[in-house]
């Protein structure tokens, strides 16, 4: 039966130790040394010894099917595992898909990210069913309200004496200053979406920072990280509890369950704060009813 193939395209993650240094040459383009290897392996063994990513999409993609309904298949494709975009696009060719979408699990366009997922569709059938990228939905009203509820939740929890001088810092994946430099619009597309949120929620101190900074490059990253910033709010005493909000990130993986769960609550911990993270959206239904409105508005 002829249907619209969505295919979420994502980085793609190790599903087993033994994964991870065919994933990090995949993803680096060359084999990485053996020590830092072993690191990598070291920090998927405490987030459990996988990352949860190639699942969480998997069930984000089942979860959009359903929310599409009729006329609609969805399918998942990384950029540096298994199933590839290309493996994705063709399963969706042999179940009788007459028109592609491929959607970006990253809703902030940057070249680092979302330029790699193009790429990998670039060459891919032809006529209808060459596939319609879609790069950005980074200001899409229902991914802000999805947000909204996970912050809401997680303020929720303390009482409202704690609450009322709570900072929020809204994190994302920091990316080489050069590609800013040259015009990519990553970190406009953050902040213009880190204030909307702040400005509906009216949060009063709430923060950009950025994380994950590649650990062995020497260029100038995005600034300020994260660090900094906890820094920053524990100096001003004017409240001890921070939420950190993964808003760069679209499901769990490394980056939230390692560099924001263990290194930035353990840096927090050590400054005397309280430190608690948003939970990701995942596949929170708001989240995919913006997914859905997305790939329905897709022209």
């Amino acid at each position: 039966m002829s249907h619209t193939a969505v295919i979420l395209i994502a980085l793609g993650g190790p599903r087993s130790l033994d994964e991870v240094g065919p994933f990090m040459e995949a993803f680096m383009g060359r084999p990485a040394p053996a020590p830092v290897v072993a690191a990598v392996k070291e920090r998927y063994q405490l987030i459990g010894g996988k990352s949860p990513l190639p699942a969480l999409v998997k069930d984000q993609a089942e979860a959009l099917e359903r929310e599409l309904g009729d006329g609609y298949r969805t399918y998942e494709g990384f950029r540096y595992s298994g199933p590839t975009v290309a493996e994705a696009f063709d399963r969706a060719i042999k179940d009788g898909a007459q028109r592609v979408i491929a959607l970006s699990m990253s809703p902030f366009s940057t070249e680092v990210t979302t330029g790699a997922y193009k790429s990998a569709c670039d060459g891919l059938g032809s006529g209808e069913t060459c596939p319609l990228f879609i790069p950005s939905w980074h200001d899409n009203p229902l991914f802000i309200e999805a947000w909204q509820e996970r912050i809401f939740h997680g303020l929720k929890r303390h009482r409202e004496s704690v609450r009322r001088h709570a900072a929020v810092i809204f994190t994302s994946h920091s990316i080489p200053l050069r590609y800013i430099q040259a015009g990519d619009p990553y970190r406009k597309q953050i902040e213009e979406t880190a204030q909307s949120i702040a400005k509906r929620m009216a949060l009063t101190r709430w923060y950009v920072a950025w994380q994950s900074k590649g650990a062995r490059s020497t260029e100038p990253w995005l600034e300020p990280d994260v660090e900094t910033i906890l820094d920053m709010i524990a100096a001003e005493k004017k409240g001890e509890f921070v939420l950190e909000v993964p808003l760069g990130f679209t499901c769990d993986h490394l980056e939230t369950l390692y560099d924001i769960d263990i290194v930035h609550r353990r840096h927090a911990e050590k400054l005397g704060l309280t430190f608690e993270r948003s939970e990701s959206l995942n596949v929170s239904p708001i989240f995919i009813k913006a997914l859905a409105d997305v790939v329905r508005k897709a022209r």
